[in-house]
């Protein structure tokens, strides 16, 4: 009964159940007929909106276009049709309408922005004509407040506010409509007209870009600085608005239309330049001397100047002093005399002069070049990267200019040209420069080196740095390498001439340096002593100046790898110039010291002392030793000896020079006595006091000389060192130590210990080294 009543119970929960859900989908039904019912509500709702928001949007642009508000039915056209917030219905006809008014609108800005731009050109040539003739009767050429639209920018001022009041209002109205047609999607189009405005208003804007109508009177390094920095501030000027409104990138544009304007006002101004200045005709008239030079020396005649006899030609004094070296040489020097100017030569204060103009014209190129180029690179990248800026990059790319810089222009081809008339000019400076400077070579103040030395490397930096000035590391190069083979022929066989000469009057003197008495020898010996000086302060200026370049090469290349490559290479020949020298003192000096050494004679004279040595005696007892200590006077006479001759040619040699003496003294001395040395017998008393004699020598030449000399009596001391050994075993200590680098052989111990006489042959030859 109680399962019949849960049935019953069960059946009737299933039908009120069913009920329910039936009751439930019924109502969710409708609700979901009610939500779509809403949802298209709101869609009418909104359609309406829109269709209404058009209308008025309609009504404004029409509004707006009847009182030439451009800009303003500009943004309202870009606000429906090309903004990613818009919600109008391309469909619809008000769509259609508004784009037809932007296709309207694009035209009215266009001959409006035409108009103007005529207007503003008309205005800007009133204005040249205006100020012209205001200012005829007078050479004015300096920065009054420029009237013609493009103001020079004051104490670095950048700000938006200062920007927009440099521009005068004609242009300030062109540049405004062609800011219109990025809003109205044609950014290719406003950019354009853009730049082709702002490349206008800087030609006829700028009083900077006139070259003028007198080409004698323009002063040229000055005149394209300031049309280099002109057109430098108008992209300043218009980069900030052009990347707001065109993005990022799109200055390019911009920098192609100033590079072609660039291309043919520097070009024209540079041509001029060289017309001017005749360069063409002094680069033809100097080939032509340095031919005729040539000819000269082949059959044998001929003076050294660029024509004829130099030496008449010179009529200014060579001034300056001797002490200039790779210093601040100021007016006076050789460079300031006529090298040939009476025979067809050129003035050399004249050349100077061209030359500075030249490398600076060349410097303001190649910087101005360098700089608009990496700007341009970065622009390029810019807009090619940038997704937005795809459109306008393709149709940049099928535009007259592309998308980049041309690779050479006018100006780099003229520039070339230049930079070879330069190296020519240089050259030519140059040489005549050192020629005279060692025509008008003397030592009348008696110092170390005489005035060619510091006279010819004052030239060499002034040169060598007027090449670097002009940024162009090809030029560089090329003065370099004509200055390092001036060195290793002209000037380097002067300086060997002169001291091949002197060492000549020196073959039939029997006293010389090292004598106690020269007597008329003094003139002959400070020849020499001066012709070595001048080599060794001469490979010292040639290390200064290929440092001295080298920094700056650092410096200014810092960020072109392959210039300081270039300029490493180049500088090394002067590092091997600089080692040929030095070869030329350390072969000369080490024959002086030989000589003077081999050809003095006297009691006190070093040849003779240094004979008497093989005459002492090591044989020695305890005895013999402490009576040789109270009373040798052999070594203190030898280094009294040193000391004269040192404290005699202190202030005579350059510092360098006298420790290369001293270096080479030092040799021929320690071979002497180890050649002596090695015929002598030792006892062990004997050892004892040759080590003593070894070590006076030594610390003399340590005191005398400021950089270490000891190495040079290592082996010395070593063989003193073996000679005082107790037993011939005790060797193998001192040979397998660490603490020393032997410079004997085994078989020279062997040889040294066999000169012992307590030791004999076989127990020497037993050891094991």
């Amino acid at each position: 009964a109680e399962a019949h009543s849960l049935k019953q119970n069960m059946g009737s929960l299933t039908n009120k159940i069913r009920d329910t859900a039936v009751t439930a989908y019924s109502l969710s039904s409708k609700v979901r007929r009610l939500d779509v019912a809403q949802a298209r509500l709101e869609e009418a709702i909104h359609r309406v909106d829109t269709i209404v928001n058009l209308k008025t949007t309609i009504d404004k642009v029409n509004a707006m276009i009847e009182k030439r508000q451009y800009d303003q039915a500009a943004k309202l056209t870009h606000g429906v049709l090309h903004s990613r917030d818009s919600k109008a219905l391309p469909n619809d006809s008000s769509f259609e309408v508004i784009a037809d008014l932007e296709r309207k609108l694009f035209k009215l800005v266009v001959k409006e922005c035409d108009r103007a731009a005529v207007k503003a050109s008309e205005a800007a040539k009133r204005k040249i004509r205006s100020a012209a003739s205001s200012s005829s009767g007078s050479d004015d050429t300096s920065t009054k407040s420029d009237p013609f639209g493009l103001q020079d920018s004051k104490d670095g001022e950048s700000d938006a506010t200062t920007k927009a009041e440099q521009v005068s209002p004609e242009f300030r109205k062109v540049f405004d409509l062609c800011l219109i047609l990025a809003l109205l999607d044609k950014k290719h189009q406003g950019l354009g007209r853009y730049c082709f405005a702002a490349r206008t208003m800087l030609v006829l804007g700028s009083k900077k870009l006139q070259i003028g109508s007198n080409p004698g009177s323009i002063k040229y390094p000055d005149r394209l600085s300031e049309m280099l920095d002109a057109i430098a501030f108008c992209i300043q000027l218009h980069m900030d608005p052009l990347r707001e409104r065109f993005g990022p990138g799109s200055e390019l544009r911009l920098i192609q239309e100033l590079v072609e304007e660039c291309d043919s006002k520097i070009h024209q101004l540079v041509k001029q330049f060289i017309d001017t200045k005749k360069i063409g005709k002094i680069v033809k008239g100097v080939q032509k001397l340095r031919h005729a030079r040539h000819s000269n020396r082949r059959r044998g005649g001929g003076g050294v100047g660029g024509g004829g006899d130099s030496k008449n030609s010179q009529t200014q004094d060579k001034g300056g002093g001797n002490n200039k070296g790779l210093g601040g040489h100021s007016g006076g020097g050789a460079s300031g005399g006529a090298s040939g100017g009476g025979s067809g030569g050129y003035e050399p204060k004249m050349l100077d002069g061209l030359l500075e103009e030249i490398a600076y014209i060349l410097r303001e190129i190649q910087i101005f070049d360098y700089n608009i180029r990496q700007r341009g690179d970065a622009a390029r990248k810019e807009l090619k990267e940038a997704q937005s800026q795809q459109a306008l990059w393709k149709a940049m790319c099928e535009d007259r200019l592309k998308d980049s810089l041309p690779r050479t222009t006018k100006v780099n081809q003229l520039q070339q040209e230049l930079s070879g008339h330069y190296i020519v000019i240089e050259e030519y400076f140059m040489n005549q420069d050192v020629q005279t400077a060692i025509e008008l070579d003397d030592n009348s103040d008696n110092a170390q080196t005489t005035s060619m030395v510091d006279d010819v490397f004052y030239i060499l930096k002034k040169c060598s740095e007027r090449a670097f000035s002009t940024c162009d590391m090809n030029s560089a190069c090329a003065i370099v390498n004509l200055l390092n083979s001036m060195l290793q022929t002209l000037y380097k066989d002067q300086l060997s001439s002169k001291l091949a000469v002197c060492w000549e009057k020196t073959q039939h003197l029997t006293q010389l340096l090292f004598a106690q008495d020269q007597g008329n020898q003094e003139k002959v010996e400070s020849s020499i002593i001066t012709a070595l000086n001048n080599i060794q302060v001469s490979a010292a200026h040639i290390g200064t100046l290929k440092n001295h370049l080298m920094a700056h090469t650092m410096d200014v290349f810092e960020h072109v790898p392959a210039a300081i490559k270039m300029a490493t290479h180049c500088l090394d020949g002067l590092g091997d110039t600089r080692d040929s020298y030095m070869r030329i003192v350390h072969q000369y000096i080490a024959k002086f010291v030989k000589d003077q050494v081999s050809k003095v004679s006297g009691p006190k004279a070093l040849g003779t002392l240094l004979e008497r040595f093989g005459q002492q005696n090591y044989e020695l007892k305890e005895g013999d030793y402490l009576t040789r200590e109270a009373n040798d006077s052999y070594i203190p006479t030898l280094l009294l000896a040193l000391e004269s001759q040192h404290k005699a040619m202190n202030g005579r040699l350059t510092q360098s020079n006298l420790e290369l003496m001293l270096s080479a003294l030092a040799n021929h001395i320690v071979n002497s006595i180890e050649t002596y040395a090695m015929r002598k017998r030792f006892t062990f008393w004997g050892g004892l006091q040759f080590d003593k004699d070894v070590r006076k020598i030594s610390s003399l030449f340590n005191k005398l000389s400021t950089k270490p000399i000891r190495d040079k009596f290592s082996r010395l001391l070593q063989i003193a060192s073996l000679l005082q050994v107790d037993k011939v075993e005790e060797i193998l200590d001192y040979w397998t130590s660490d603490a020393q680098v032997w410079r004997l052989s085994p078989m020279d111990v062997k040889a040294v210990l066999g000169l012992r006489v307590e030791f004999s042959k076989a127990a020497i030859n037993k050891i094991q080294l």
